[in-house]
């Protein structure tokens, strides 16, 4: 199958689902272009429709916060504008939004309704030279809550599907819309990939493989069980059989080289592989995320690793664990303040972006208590630890005892008067307790 352009639409809020729907699908080999609204970003109607236009197939993530954000609805109302697009469009429920009723629709009607009556009653006291920005907005707003039932009836009359289908039927709705291709044997291949137990998984692509001629996808599978199962040389030689069918494979490129960066071995090979999957998917963030590491971490070439987290940023917004990496570079660098200030900035950033963030917790715990001294700060980031993992307990634990150890260690070395409390707690002056020792 030639690569085809996925559109997919979403509240930020969302962002988890739609990272499980390009993740679940990447064995097909999507280029997923990403729209993702209520965030600090420029978009446009303009190139939201270009993109639509562009791609062959949009996803568009319907849900509370998306039908209640005024730039994800600003955008999408103009499908309605230009239906023939309506055969590319595919709406995804992805929580318990009412739109099949007219009670259900009318709801969000009067949300509109409500947002508009309070931003103007909020205006009416202020000349209207003064607020031409919030004049824009009330117009925006208005069009909304005019349109958004309209919307909510066209959405429900065509075809869509709740994600749990979605992912239930193994994607079969996506697949079998691209039109014009032979997408069975996808449609099972996909469903043995997504398949947790590893017997059946293996199993069931055994007896793919019997019943069909072999083809990348395939020996992809195969690999990534092999490795699963720790058997390398099986892993090794499947990835290269699935690049031989077909070397525009990305997905095992950049699995493959994974595999040489965790192995830590043929390093250079692992490069290229990256540097191949990134040209035939420019916005692959894993291989980004794994070229950056291998620049970092193994040809200490903190620069071009900056370069690939930055470049996601730049199209991928919301990918948290590009902030997270970058603080390795303004580690690299010469302390200053302005390099400790910009490192706490990109863990915040990353922890906004994923609460649940476990790395990016350890990383700004440890950085806050061993460079910055900031021990009491770096304990919360340690107990959020605990409370994502619960097994990090221990490890927990430890990290908290050396930050006490550090605090007391720099309640020691500062100048002390005589008259002071004591800096072990005991409650007596410094003069009567340890300066005697």
């Amino acid at each position: 199958m030639n690569k085809k352009n996925i559109f997919i639409s979403y509240s930020w809020k969302n962002m988890e689902i739609a990272n499980e729907i390009e993740k679940d699908l990447e064995l097909v080999q999507f280029n997923f272009k990403r729209d993702v609204h209520d965030i600090d970003y420029k978009s446009s109607i303009s190139s939201f429709m270009e993109e639509i236009r562009n791609s062959d197939f949009a996803l568009i993530l319907i849900s509370d916060s998306y039908l209640k954000s005024k730039n994800c609805m600003k955008e999408v109302l103009h499908i309605l504008k230009e239906k023939d697009f309506k055969d590319k469009i595919l709406p995804i429920i992805v929580d318990k939004v009412s739109i099949y009723t007219s009670e259900g629709r009318l709801g969000y009607t009067t949300y509109w309704q409500n947002e508009k009556q309070k931003l103007e009653a909020l205006i009416s006291s202020f000349p209207a030279t003064s607020i031409i920005k919030e004049i824009e907005e009330l117009k925006a707003i208005e069009n909304i809550a005019s349109t958004i039932n309209e919307f909510l009836s066209y959405i429900s009359d065509i075809k869509n599907i709740k994600f749990d289908e979605l992912k239930n039927e193994n994607y079969k709705s996506i697949l079998e819309s691209l039109g014009g291709v032979d997408v069975s044997h996808y449609i099972s291949l996909l469903a043995i990939a997504l398949q947790e137990d590893i017997d059946k998984k293996e199993a069931m692509l055994d007896k793919w493989f019997d019943e069909n001629k072999p083809v990348s996808e395939a020996y992809g599978i195969r690999a990534s069980i092999a490795e699963d199962r720790k058997n390398i040389p099986k892993a090794k030689y499947n990835y290269e059989k699935s690049i031989e069918l077909n070397n525009k494979n990305f997905v095992s490129l950049n699995n493959y080289g994974f595999l040489l960066l965790q192995l830590k071995e043929d390093l250079e090979k692992a490069k290229e592989l990256f540097e191949k999957a990134i040209e035939l998917s420019p916005e692959l963030n894993q291989a980004r995320l794994n070229l950056g590491v291998l620049f970092s971490g193994h040809f200490n070439d903190y620069e071009k690793a900056k370069e690939q987290y930055e470049k996601i940023i730049s199209y991928d917004p919301t990918e948290y664990r590009a902030y997270s990496n970058l603080t390795n570079y303004y580690k690299s660098q010469p302390r200053s303040k302005e390099n400790n200030e910009k490192i706490c900035q990109l863990y915040e950033k990353a922890i906004s972006l994923k609460a649940d963030f476990f790395e990016a917790r350890f990383g700004y715990g440890n950085f806050l208590s061993e460079n910055m001294g900031l021990h009491e700060h770096a304990k919360v980031q340690y107990n959020e630890m605990k409370r994502i993992d619960l097994n990090s307990k221990d490890l927990v634990e430890v990290l908290i005892k050396r930050a006490n150890k550090l605090s007391l260690e720099k309640d020691r070395t500062r100048k002390i008067s005589r008259n002071d409390s004591c800096f072990c707690g005991s409650g007596k002056k410094y003069k009567k307790c340890h300066v005697l020792l």
